[in-house]
């Protein structure tokens, strides 16, 4: 009797947790489904054209290499997919954070949250691995058991049996696929309410034309239209391992630069290079250096010149789940192997976030935003660079942005008209490093295929600047053609879709942030993210610490004392204090003082909801 009372609330807990019919609902409601189910249509008749080819190329070509790999034909080039210790993963994006166990306090597993997951054609997951439960649903017809595909799985959400190999999301549920009209299937996913998913393959490098490289191909364009449709739906792609090529002119003669295409180069896509690792917790040995980027993660930029990759993660030796066995690990290396890290923590703070905003999440602009805002600085200069993308992705840094939102950083989902100057003032009252960030997902542009082409293909062209006593603050950018300088941030950026604004050793005092644009935005208007951070905290409006004006809580954090401001003196019932799993910690009936001693609780984040006769407030707190 005792088990089946454990099975029963395991089982109304995860009901609980997971993310509901109608928060997908909310997500589908706010998608264009009617753009979806055309572009389902266009990609499954695609799908039927391209099989068509390849089968008729290959019984012309029995001897090809590689010929089960053969996946289409674009501008009349074969395309070829091929695939690109977890602890050491989670510790060097900082996932580990999040976790019970971590420095914040969060109790956040990825449960509730479901993950998509896409593999070289015939790539199967093994479902049954020990890792694994019943949490991941085989979702097509792949067949194939390959180590790849489990280990990328792995990386994603493994239990933690074998402890060191536990995945960043490790209590997330995950849905599997290959690539096999892989298009089709992902519109199906996004259309569904589901927020993200790993895409650990790509283009064989050495099948592909010169022109192809950094180009804004077929590919690209197709999973823009999928993220235009879906604004909550974030595509994840390994940037590619073709660094340690020795017959690509990318590598011969431009050092490894200009390699990124296929759908890596979306405007809208989180790019993920492939990092040593970072041991924050150790004396730093060469071999995790976070300037030390693998031997072989592929290179920017664009033909246009964006930041691409985005973001970077641990890609060598990591240790996860193969197919031998259902308790069976090994390790990888690979940009795939970095890819489903970032994957996992998105998942991570998708869930942080709805923790706190009851019935929503964050669109993927949003996503990116906050992953490209929050990241560590690697490489040589400040700033971004073609190697990295704007540094090493830090979920304790993301978690917090998110935690403090309203109180001390901004991150805010907004919409930009014609014609339209926003602007905001922010407030610091000490010396620090100030960080201000728009992004947005762009609509698609139109495929090229012209080598190097530098036209930009940035439809809406946002532009962030940063306003304090006459002087302007411009976001960075980067030149295509000299990819060894640094970044500049004198002028406009008008290339990428997310832009960044950072103010070193900023002076007290206000600073306004606008947000413009140039041209006519495309359908009259724009939605875009603005997250703004400090490292010592910003001074928001008091409307911004609380949805609620009679009442805010103060100072924000908290150490061992949490005031209260009331007013209108308005009579309170009681004061209950709450953990996010919604535990009652500190209650107060008789209410004599503005103040409440929290010196005793854990640091991490709580609720505090004033009573009235008549109704409540809840304010959220950090606790340090």
């Amino acid at each position: 009797m005792k088990h089946l009372f454990t099975t029963l609330f395991l089982l109304i807990t995860g009901i609980l947790l997971s993310q509901t019919v109608d928060e997908r609902n909310h997500i589908i409601s706010k998608s264009n489904t009617e753009q979806g189910s055309l572009l389902k249509k266009q990609f499954d008749g695609a799908f039927i054209k391209d099989q068509a080819e390849v089968k008729a190329f290959l019984s012309n070509n029995p001897q090809l290499k590689n010929k089960e790999r053969l996946q289409r034909f674009i501008d009349g080039w074969p395309i070829f997919y091929h695939e690109d210790f977890n602890e050491y993963a989670a510790e060097t994006i900082k996932a580990n954070s999040m976790y019970p166990s971590g420095t914040l306090g969060l109790s956040v597993t990825g449960q509730g949250i479901t993950l998509g997951i896409w593999e070289a054609a015939g790539g199967k997951v093994r479902n049954t691995h020990v890792e694994f439960g019943n949490r991941v649903e085989l979702s097509d017809g792949a067949s194939n058991l390959i180590a790849h595909a489990s280990h990328v799985m792995g990386t994603m959400i493994a239990s933690g049996v074998s402890p060191s190999r536990r995945g960043i999301a490790y209590q997330a549920n995950a849905k599997a696929y290959d690539s096999t009209n892989d298009n089709s299937e992902i519109l199906d996913f996004a259309s569904q309410g589901y927020l993200v998913s790993n895409h650990s393959y790509g283009n064989l490098a050495t099948s592909l034309p010169e022109s192809a490289f950094g180009a804004y191909g077929t590919q690209a364009v197709e999973v823009d239209q999928i993220m235009n449709a879906y604004p909550y739906y974030q595509y994840v792609k390994s940037a590619g391992n073709d660094r340690s090529s020795t017959t690509l002119n990318q590598t011969i003669l431009k050092g490894g630069y200009d390699l990124i295409n296929g759908s890596s180069t979306a405007k809208n896509v989180i790019t993920v290079a492939a990092i040593n690792g970072v041991d924050y917790d150790a004396t730093l040995p060469p071999d995790y250096n976070p300037n030390n980027i693998s031997s072989f993660s592929s290179f920017g930029p664009t033909d246009d010149g964006r930041i691409k990759p985005d973001i970077a993660s641990k890609g060598v030796a990591v240790n996860s789940c193969i197919s031998n066995s259902n308790n069976a690990y090994g390790f990888l290396q690979g940009t795939s192997m970095a890819a489903p890290g970032i994957t996992g923590l998105i998942g991570l703070l998708q869930k942080h976030y709805n923790n706190l905003n009851t019935g929503t999440y964050m669109k993927s602009a949003t996503v990116r935003g906050l992953l490209c805002q929050s990241a560590t600085e690697a490489g040589d200069y400040d700033g971004p660079d073609y190697i990295f993308g704007w540094g090493i992705a830090d979920g304790l840094k993301a978690a917090n942005i998110i935690t403090n939102r309203g109180t001390s950083a901004i991150l805010d989902e907004n919409n930009l008209t014609n014609g339209q100057t926003f602007t905001r003032n922010i407030t610091i009252n000490s010396t620090q490093n100030l960080n201000v960030l728009i992004s947005w997902t762009d609509p698609t542009g139109i495929a090229t295929s012209t080598l190097d082409n530098r036209s930009p293909r940035l439809i809406n062209n946002l532009d962030l600047k940063v306003i304090k006593d006459g002087t302007t603050y411009y976001p960075w950018k980067l030149d295509p053609d000299a990819v060894l300088s640094p970044p500049t941030n004198t002028s406009d950026n008008n290339v990428d879709n997310l832009e960044r604004v950072q103010i070193y050793n900023a002076t007290p005092g206000t600073y306004t942030i606008q947000v413009t644009h140039k041209g006519t935005l495309q359908s009259g208007s724009q939605d875009y993210t603005l997250v703004a951070s400090g490292t010592g905290g910003l001074s928001l409006n008091t409307s911004n610490f609380a949805a609620d004006n009679n009442f805010f809580v103060y100072p924000n954090p908290a150490t061992n004392v949490l005031s209260f401001h009331n007013p209108n003196s308005i009579e309170l019932s009681s004061i209950v204090i709450t953990d996010i799993a919604g535990k009652q910690l500190i209650t107060r009936n008789n209410i004599n003082s503005n103040d409440i001693e929290v010196s005793s609780l854990q640091s991490g984040v709580y609720f505090i909801t004033f009573t009235t006769d008549a109704k409540s407030f809840v304010k959220k707190f950090i606790k340090n």
